[in-house]
């Protein structure tokens, strides 16, 4: 997909879809797309391809014929060796038939389960499980099995809602809580994350994350596919994090756990962009900042990402001149990055705190025209900037309006400072040892 114009200050230089998408499902891709093509510079008509070529093998038919037809009247340059109209329209027909057989087969089984009262009360007498659906329904292992087949059908044909509450029966029946999670019941756990991201679900999706988690670790996958799981659920978790209320703070646990850290430093070093975004705008997670510094600094793939770059600009190299020029490139990307485009205002803002506060660090006396410059902002508003930190008691500093400078205050770390600084993360990183032991020891046995 091409951008229409191949100027630097294009901000679709800066998309990262096509890092992300071979690592989401075909159905994720799509808000991914709409995005793009009211928010970027890309080509309508690419996009709208784009969009097709990913219709044309589900069971969306009708949104796909539909997708053709547009992109036929608006822009036919992109049509050559698309799918035609009458190519797409015999398999949404099969489509079709296959869910009312499917329908049909499991009529039966779907009105038992919708039976709230019923289900309720074998749920409060402990009987919702495989062993009582066989004895008293009929329902065996292999009619569980189509029934999950039939959820994945439903999830093709975009009707997600259907679909999560069929896999979230089936999990519940094959895969309560506690319970060994099979190969299907694996895939089962996807389908339902996805079901409840496209539905926007973030409160079951965050359910489903931390399951997803704990299921990839004891599924006992070969190394190399565990490693290809992880690296999915870091991209299916960007929906996830940048939506829930507890999102900054989840996106830093996760990202910079071991596991997990590594799979981004070798499939997906790309990421480090949500990390970074996600340490400066969480304040009360500024404590991970060294840690964050330490992988970005390790990291020699990110030269085109200016978030990362910036962050390597001000903590790595001290560039402030490099910094403020990023600073003005962050703006750019973050406004065309789907998951960040709600966060780039808050991104700005704390980041113009970060280079204000490293700044301050060496300096004694600072010119607000200079200063102006380094925050990117015009003389007026950077004054006004510099005010509201000193009244909001975040600046120990005062301003001088006859050298029209800023005054910083002699600020002393006392030893109780230091001390509580270095022991401010004592506890996760005994967790975090204490985790690592206890995998080994398991892997031991």
């Amino acid at each position: 997909m091409a951008a229409s114009t191949s100027e630097a200050s294009d901000p679709s230089q800066y998309d990262l879809t096509h890092h992300v998408s071979p690592y989401l499902d075909a159905h994720l891709v799509f808000p991914l797309l709409e995005f793009l093509e009211e928010n970027t510079s890309y080509d309508a008509g690419a996009v709208q391809r784009a969009r097709l070529e990913l219709l044309a093998p589900t069971n969306m038919g009708d949104y796909a014929i539909e997708i053709r037809e547009e992109l036929g009247a608006n822009h036919p340059s992109h049509c050559a060796g698309a799918p035609t109209v009458e190519e797409l329209t015999p398999h949404r027909d099969r489509a079709l038939n296959k869910l009312d057989k499917l329908e049909e087969d499991h009529k039966e089984m779907n009105e038992l389960l919708a039976d709230e009262d019923a289900m309720d009360a074998l749920k409060r007498a402990g009987e919702f499980n495989a062993a009582t659906f066989e004895s008293k329904h009929g329902i065996t292992a292999e009619a569980w099995a189509t029934y999950a087949d039939f959820a994945k059908f439903l999830y093709e044909c975009g009707d997600y809602e259907t679909a999560r509450d069929m896999l979230d029966n089936y999990l519940e029946v094959k895969c309560p809580q506690g319970a060994k999670v099979d190969d299907r019941a694996f895939q089962a756990l996807w389908g339902k994350f996805a079901s409840e991201i496209l539905l926007k679900n973030w409160d079951g999706a965050l359910a489903d994350l931390l399951r997803l988690k704990t299921a990839i670790d004891d599924h006992g996958s070969p190394p190399l596919e565990m490693l290809q799981q992880r690296s999915w659920l870091l991209h299916w978790s960007l929906f996830v994090f940048f939506n829930h209320p507890k999102g900054h703070d989840g996106i830093i646990d996760l990202f910079l756990s071991e596991k997990y850290l590594q799979a981004i430093q070798t499939n997906c070093p790309w990421l480090l962009r949500y990390l970074t975004c996600a340490v400066i705008i969480n304040k009360r997670r500024r404590s991970t900042l060294k840690d964050l510094v330490r992988v970005v600094s390790q990291e020699h793939d990110l030269r085109g990402d200016p978030v990362t770059t910036f962050l390597d600009c001000l903590y790595v190299k001290f560039d402030f001149d490099a910094a403020q020029t990023t600073l003005a490139a962050c703006d750019k990307a973050l406004r065309s990055d789907y998951f960040l485009c709600n966060c780039a205002d808050a991104f700005m803002e704390d980041a113009r705190l970060f280079v204000f506060e490293t700044y301050c660090r060496i300096h004694t006396k600072i010119d607000i025209d200079m200063l102006a410059g380094k925050l990117v902002m015009d003389r007026e508003r950077a004054e006004r900037w510099v005010v509201d930190l000193i009244r909001g008691a975040l600046l120990d500093a005062k301003i001088d309006s006859q050298d029209s400078c800023v005054v910083m205050g002699t600020d002393q770390n006392t030893v109780y400072s230091q001390v509580i600084d270095k022991t401010r993360d004592l506890s996760n990183r005994s967790a975090a040892l204490l985790a690592a032991i206890e995998t080994k020891l398991c892997e031991a046995r």
